[in-house]
C-alpha cells in the first residue's frame, strides 16, 4: 500500500509514520509538510492509495488540499488528521475515507490499516451480477475488457476472450459499471475497463485483446480521462 502523509508539524508527520511501519503490513510511506510539494509529487505520475491529511495546516488546510487533488483526478483513499472533531462533515465533501483524532494511537493504525486494507481487497473482487437465459453468475469486473451492445445484447467480451450474451437494457449495466474508476464509456455501444486498452491510436483504443473499439466525437474527452489514468499510474 502507497501512503501519503502531509502535516506541517514535523514531529507528528513522523510520528505518525513510525507508527505505520512494522505493523504487519505492507506499506511504502512518503512525507510531506505542505500541501504544495504533494501537488508536485502527484503531479509526477506517483501512484498513491492513501493520503493522510492533516486538516489544520497554514496556506492549504487539509481540506483544501484533498478537493485540489480531487479535481486532479487523484480517486485514491484520503483519511483526514485533526485534534478536533468539528471539521467532521467538511470530509464528505471530498469522499473522505475516514477521519482520525489526534493524539492518534496504535490502535488507531492498526484499526484504519486494516479497513484500509480491507477496502482495497472489495474493490478488487468486485464484481457485477449477470443472468443469461440459463445461468446467472457475479462476474468479477476485474475480468471485463469491455462490452458491446448490438442488436439489443450486450456482449461482456472477457479478459480470457470468451464472451457473455445477455439480453438486459445497457443503461442497466452502465449504470454499475461506470461507478467503477476503471471503466469509461467511449461510445454509445461501448464501454471499455481501461486497464485493458493497450493503445490510444487516433479515435480509437486498442485493447490488450486486439479488438479496436471507436471512440466517438461525443465522448471525445475519454481521451484525456484514459491519458490522466496513464499519467497517474507512472505511464503503465
Amino acid at each position: 500500500m502507497n501512503i501519503l502523509i502531509c502535516d506541517d508539524i514535523k514531529t507528528e508527520a513522523h510520528k505518525l509514520d513510525d507508527m505505520m511501519r512494522n505493523r504487519g503490513f505492507d506499506v511504502n510511506i512518503k512525507v510531506f509538510y505542505n500541501a504544495r510539494d504533494v501537488i508536485a509529487y502527484i503531479n509526477t505520475g506517483a501512484v498513491i492509495d492513501v493520503c493522510f491529511l492533516d486538516i489544520m495546516m497554514p496556506e492549504v488546510s487539509g481540506v483544501e488540499l484533498a478537493q485540489q487533488l480531487r479535481d486532479t483526478g487523484y480517486t485514491g483513499f484520503i483519511v483526514f488528521l485533526s485534534a478536533s472533531k468539528d471539521y467532521g462533515p467538511e470530509s464528505y465533501k471530498v469522499k473522505a475515507f475516514n477521519y482520525l483524532v489526534k493524539p492518534i494511537s496504535i490502535t488507531d493504525i492498526r484499526t484504519i490499516l486494516q479497513e484500509l486494507t480491507d477496502a482495497q481487497t472489495a474493490a478488487d473482487t468486485a464484481g457485477i451480477l449477470v443472468k443469461t437465459h440459463d445461468l446467472t453468475k457475479n462476474l468479477p469486473l476485474r475480468n471485463i475488457s469491455y462490452i458491446e451492445v448490438e442488436n439489443n445484447y450486450v456482449f461482456f467480451r472477457l479478459t480470457d476472450g470468451s464472451e457473455l450474451k445477455v439480453r438486459v437494457p445497457l443503461s442497466d449495466i452502465a449504470s454499475q459499471l461506470l461507478e467503477d474508476k476503471r471503466f469509461i464509456r467511449c461510445h454509445r455501444s461501448y464501454i471499455v475497463n481501461k486497464n485493458e486498452i493497450d493503445t490510444l491510436k487516433n479515435n480509437d483504443f486498442i485493447m490488450r485483446s486486439g479488438a479496436v473499439i471507436p471512440i466517438s466525437r461525443n465522448n471525445a474527452d475519454v481521451k484525456r480521462q484514459y491519458l490522466d489514468s496513464i499519467k497517474r499510474q507512472g505511464g503503465g
